[in-house]
């Protein structure tokens, strides 16, 4: 028996059953990757298809680093810097809470003008207010008559309710007082990562049933939240916030910016809104 024929005869066998072998799997996984890539194209068509008003979306590749803020008492400290003041803080210095003396007017009808956020701004940054050169318009509800200020840290929100101004209107659409607290200094810490879309957090939404047929989804905005209290420090993480209108009520979602889970505590509230941030107000902090 001529073995060395044998031999050969095995040798190329095994090298074609190789070759099948190493074709098959590239081929597979290229389905795979190409089915994928559909399936992401897939989520956009199936919301539309269920009358899902959907914003334009970035196209910028985002990436953040945490922040970090001490444990202070800093409007407690400061609250005899104020002029006209009439209001009280809490002993820890978390909230300060102050009647305006005189009421800020603003223009008529439900939304907010340009005048009118102007008018606000320069209050904030009066002696009235502390630290308001840390805070920026961030949306106003009609129905509640609030307005909301958050304070910027790395040029982003801390959109938690941690560190706010909260103006409260009355039925003239007059501004009677506010309500304010304050994370503190912030400093960046480690180093910036690379960041899911805001498509990509409306799709999460979507898969997770977050977002009903016929709402409309304004435009993600990308904020800070606390996700660490410790005694002496608090460290924020980047969080898309997502408001989602369904028959005139509106939801405020928010998914983590590095992970992608959705977020689940009291921001995510549903109250009846009119009027909200434009996607120009919001985009601009």
């Amino acid at each position: 028996m001529d073995f060395k024929r044998i031999q050969i005869i095995f040798i190329i066998t095994f090298l074609f059953l190789n070759a099948f072998l190493i074709f098959t799997y590239i081929d597979k996984n290229k389905n795979y990757y190409s089915s994928s890539s559909n399936q992401v194209i897939d989520f956009i068509e199936e919301m539309e298809n269920e009358n899902i008003k959907l914003p334009k979306f970035s196209k910028i590749e985002n990436k953040v680093p945490y922040v970090q803020a001490e444990t202070n008492n800093l409007l407690a400290e400061n609250i005899n810097q104020l002029k006209n003041r009439s209001g009280t803080a809490e002993e820890d210095g978390s909230l300060y809470s102050s009647l305006l003396s005189k009421p800020l007017t603003l223009s008529e009808g439900t939304g907010l003008t340009e005048d009118d956020i102007e008018q606000i701004d320069d209050f904030v940054l009066s002696d009235q207010v502390l630290f308001g050169k840390e805070y920026r318009y961030f949306s106003y509800s009609s129905s509640d008559q609030k307005i909301k200020y958050t304070q910027i840290a790395n040029n982003i929100p801390i959109a938690d309710g941690t560190s706010e101004i909260i103006f409260h209107l009355n039925n003239k659409k007059q501004i009677i007082s506010y309500d304010q607290m304050f994370a503190g200094p912030v400093t960046v810490q480690g180093e910036s990562r690379t960041l899911i879309t805001d498509k990509n957090a409306v799709e999460i939404l979507y898969q997770n049933d977050e977002i009903p047929a016929n709402a409309t989804v304004r435009k993600p905005v990308l904020t800070y939240s606390k996700t660490l209290s410790l005694q002496k420090l608090s460290m924020y993480a980047p969080i898309w916030y997502i408001e989602i209108i369904n028959s005139g009520n509106t939801e405020y979602k928010r998914v983590d910016a590095l992970n992608g889970s959705i977020i689940r505590s009291n921001m995510n509230e549903a109250t009846t809104v009119e009027e909200s941030a434009s996607e120009e107000n919001m985009n601009a902090n």
